[in-house]
């Protein structure tokens, strides 16, 4: 039989940081090679994409990302059942991490290891359970969760959350810095009650003292007799996600007001865009309830001399699904994941932030007329 893989399975609410995480953890990881599989939130993977490229950027060329459909579809775990057999059949992993969906509970998936009493024990010949993490937002957290619990106001997603921190094996606080002293212990409490035995660690930018590491490899049985949930989809509101593409540019002032007024409905979104003003230039944006960022993200490969393009012909086939002429690759491709009935209006937001018809026909020198509040863009590029 072949080894065992070790498997830890990383999860938590919508835009917590479990991505930043793992970062963290590859960059600090200094022994085998790690097998990560990223759940697709949407028709863009931005989260496994961002990862190959850091394992690139560090020459981990041993390391492997794959995408893995949502495992929200129980058909789906057939497909991680075969994924988690190459891996252990490959031979050359120390251990395997999962990152799962905000929309998740990634203890939903424990029963298929053989921990709980299940009919079903599909991994079990190639993968162990190690551990569950739960990455916890404490902005998010406080303002979303204990600060309306504490006015007597209803709490969407309540059940949900409080079933990810308390079915995980370790608590991982996130985004410590974006709170005070007082509103970080009473994340630390809320977390407390509802899950003592987890470990909690806590942590900015999902950066976790080295020594945890050892933890989250660590085997850990259910801490549980029987899973609090087994449901993976969130239980009050329908949630979905969407991809939004569209080969115009934005106008600058347009979407600084879009990106700063509030959604209602809308949990995340996070991809890239295209601003008129800054032809050059990929942007980068990633939104949560109560966090905004937008920077620069790169150069678009058509602004660049076709010398500088890859060469491997996997990018290279990447590049042309998404090229339209005259523009190339720019474009704005955002995942949007929210309640399902709001959804059509956030995309009809957006259209309207798309330069019209007049506005497109001019000259692209013209652009750069437009009025542009958003802060630079330090990528070492600016201009039309």
């Amino acid at each position: 039989m072949n080894r065992r893989l070790p498997v830890t399975l990383v999860g938590g609410f919508l835009g917590a940081g479990k991505t930043s995480l793992l970062h963290h953890f590859i960059s600090e990881h200094q022994s085998g090679n790690l097998a990560i599989l990223v759940e697709n939130p949407g028709a863009l993977n931005l989260d496994a994409k961002a990862i190959k490229g850091l394992c690139g950027a560090m020459r981990r060329l041993g390391d492997t990302v794959m995408e893995m459909p949502s495992l929200e579809e129980s058909a789906q775990i057939d497909l991680l059942a075969d994924k988690l057999r190459e891996l252990s059949e490959n031979g050359r992993f120390e251990r395997v991490l999962v990152e799962t969906s905000g929309t998740v509970n990634a203890a939903s998936l424990e029963k298929y290891f053989g921990i709980s009493p299940s009919d079903k024990d599909k991994f079990t010949p190639w993968a162990e359970l190690h551990q569950i993490v739960c990455v916890v937002d404490a902005l998010d957290l406080y303002h979303a969760v204990i600060a309306p619990m504490r006015r007597g106001e209803a709490v969407p997603f309540l059940d949900f959350q409080q079933a990810q921190i308390k079915d995980a094996g370790m608590l991982v606080l996130n985004k410590c810095d974006l709170v005070n002293d007082a509103e970080r212990a009473a994340c630390v409490e809320f977390l407390l009650q509802v899950n003592a035995k987890a470990s909690l660690v806590e942590a900015a930018y999902g950066e976790v003292p080295t020594e945890i590491w050892a933890q989250i490899g660590r085997f850990q049985p259910s801490l549980q007799q029987e899973p609090s949930v087994i449901e993976a989809k969130v239980p009050d509101v329908a949630l979905s996600s969407v991809l939004y593409r569209a080969y115009r540019p934005f106008h600058p002032a347009r979407f600084w007001d879009w990106f700063n007024a509030e959604h209602p409905g809308l949990l995340r979104a996070k991809g890239l865009i295209w601003l008129a003003t800054r032809n050059l230039l990929v942007g980068g944006i990633s939104r949560t309830r109560f966090q905004n960022g937008c920077g620069g993200a790169g150069i678009w490969w058509a602004a660049l001399p076709r010398e500088e393009w890859p060469q491997e012909s996997d990018a290279l086939t990447r590049m042309q699904e998404t090229w339209r002429e005259p523009y190339g690759d720019r474009r704005q491709e955002l995942v949007l994941i929210g309640e399902a009935a709001r959804l059509a209006e956030v995309t009809r937001g957006l259209d309207a932030c798309l330069l019209n018809a007049e506005e497109y026909d001019r000259p692209t020198r013209e652009w750069t007329a437009f009025p542009d509040p958003f802060p630079i863009w330090d990528v070492g590029a600016e201009g039309a």
